[in-house]
């Protein structure tokens, strides 16, 4: 590590004796790093919570929190569990050096100090920490940037669909408002989550399949299966997949392509055929009420009596 680097490390120093953290500090501050100090774990943890270091230098035998059960919460503490802990104790027995080992720390530094053991670790641990850091942040900037290009063959694969659907869509569905059935899903969807039987479970990755699926629902299952054979495992795709495949079933399972019934018939498919049939019945010339009170008449035969109630009563939203 240059110069440069040495200044912009601090190494936070855990020790109960004044005289081991002055000590510390003066070889870390001759070797360029910048320090600070703690003599308990609480005085420690209040200087984690301004401003994480790059190291921490740990006594094993300490007041009330001893070094280890610290050691413990910071690696359990994802915040601060890749912070290089490295012990320094008199002990020499095995079991000692073993333990700070199996509980998370990176090495051991023996009193009375060495100069030379302590430029060695320390500068060790750093260059592997920072090597780390360089690594994780390389690997964050390609994820997005694989993210956006995934996003953008989405995109595009999606815009194909939709102009093949709309060339071989008959009248009465190209009469449809493609956009409110797409918005209404999404409003019927996302109000799920603020429900007691689905509160906090759908993703926005599934209301994205919902939403894909609400303008491409009626398109052959054989062609979108050649679109996203790639793509199997994407939760979003999957839910598109889904409203293609079974947003025709009925709840009770009468008369339907799959005979499929009730919550054998995937979520997504659920959410769609309500919104489709409202938007179906709006432009067959019925009033917003009518629209509702026909479909909640169908409710627990045609529709999800369950979805069917939360969509009446969010009814206020719904677009037509």
């Amino acid at each position: 590590m240059d110069k440069e680097g040495k200044h912009n490390t601090t190494i936070l120093i855990v020790d109960d004796l004044d005289v081991n953290i002055m000590l510390l500090e003066e070889i870390l501050g001759s070797l360029g790093y910048n320090t600070r100090s703690a003599m308990s774990a609480k005085e420690a943890t209040d200087i984690l919570n301004e401003k994480l270091p790059q190291m921490v230098l740990l006594d094993i035998m300490m007041p009330d929190i001893n070094g280890y059960e610290f050691c413990q919460m910071l690696k359990e503490n994802p915040h601060t569990r890749d912070i290089p802990v490295i012990f320094v104790s008199a002990a020499e027995s095995d079991d000692e050096r073993e333990k700070a080992f199996e509980i998370g720390g990176v090495d051991f530094i023996r009193k009375p100090f060495d100069l030379t053991e302590i430029k060695t670790r320390v500068s060790t641990h750093l260059n592997i920490y920072n090597l780390r850091q360089e690594l994780e942040e390389n690997n964050r900037k390609l994820n997005q940037v694989i993210s956006e290009q995934n996003e953008k063959i989405l995109n595009e694969k999606k815009r194909i669909l939709e102009n093949l659907v709309k060339l071989s869509s008959d009248v009465d569905d190209m009469s449809l408002n493609i956009d409110n059935i797409v918005r209404n899903s999404r409003m019927l969807t996302q109000a799920l989550n603020f429900t007691d039987k689905y509160e906090n479970k759908i993703s926005e990755a599934f209301i994205e399949g919902v939403e894909i699926a609400g303008s491409i629902r009626n398109i052959n299952p054989k062609i979108f299966k050649i679109f996203f054979t790639d793509d199997e495992t994407s939760p979003t795709l999957q839910a598109a997949a889904d409203v293609i495949d079974y947003h025709n079933e009925r709840w009770d399972g009468s008369g339907t392509p799959h005979c499929l019934s009730k919550e054998d018939i995937p979520l997504a498919a659920r959410i769609v055929a309500i919104t489709e049939t409202f938007e179906t019945y709006i432009k067959s010339g019925l009033s917003r009420e009518d629209a509702f009170d026909k479909m909640n008449a169908d409710r627990g035969v045609l529709f999800d009596p369950y979805l069917m109630d939360l969509f009446i009563k969010i009814k206020k939203q719904i677009k037509s």
